[in-house]
């Protein structure tokens, strides 16, 4: 589709998360690679694929241009030449809102920087995974609650069956979905919440 000079494209997939999000229009204006830097978000179709693909560039050299999604750890497998390029992502729609796009240096840097920073936190939840859970298991923390912080629980009917939806006040803490065996409460709520006084 064409919005002006610009070519806009349907973003989907977890690739570029959260530089873009399932649904985003991509506004992507035609270039050359003459026109391409390091860093920039361009929008692909390699030989061979029937779909667009939306990455970052992250290095030119004699072969081609080479690519890898924000969210991704690994370079693309692939060589990009000029025809398979159509063009770098100038900005991108969610909903009304217009989201400017960082490319060049910047952005590769950014990037990365957003990558790692995810990574080291689900190494540090992996780590303490262990130490959060002995901690809820033991009751330590279950009367830490104020006392007009006050638990409720909602129950639905749904096609396949009934699900538990747990409140502290007005936000949603935890559930239990038709057919589980268990609650699942989330984090650190779990710390203050007595399981076993929770409908089953």
């Amino acid at each position: 589709m064409v919005a002006g000079d610009m070519l806009e494209f349907n973003y989907n997939g977890p690739s570029m998360n959260p530089t873009f999000r399932a649904g985003d229009k991509l506004l992507v204006a035609p270039c050359g690679l003459r026109k391409i830097a390091v860093g920039d978000v361009i929008v692909f179709r390699p030989d061979g694929y029937e779909k667009t693909v939306t990455h970052r560039v992250i290095r030119l050299d004699a072969r081609g241009v080479v690519t890898r999604g924000d969210n991704n750890n690994r370079v693309d497998p692939y060589f990009l030449r000029q025809h398979e390029i159509m063009g770098r992502v100038a900005a991108a729609r969610r909903g009304r809102e217009t989201l400017k796009v960082m490319n060049g240096r910047p952005g590769l840097y950014y990037a990365r920087l957003r990558w790692l920073v995810k990574a080291s936190n689900h190494t540090v939840s992996r780590v303490l995974h262990p130490v959060y859970h002995g901690l809820a298991d033991s009751g330590m923390f279950k009367h830490a609650l104020s006392p007009w912080a006050r638990l409720r629980v909602v129950k639905f009917t749904k096609p396949h069956g009934v699900e538990y939806q747990l409140f502290l006040g007005s936000r949603l803490v935890g559930r239990r979905s038709p057919g589980a065996a268990n609650w699942q409460i989330r984090r650190p709520f779990r710390l203050f919440i007595d399981k076993s006084r929770l409908p089953v």
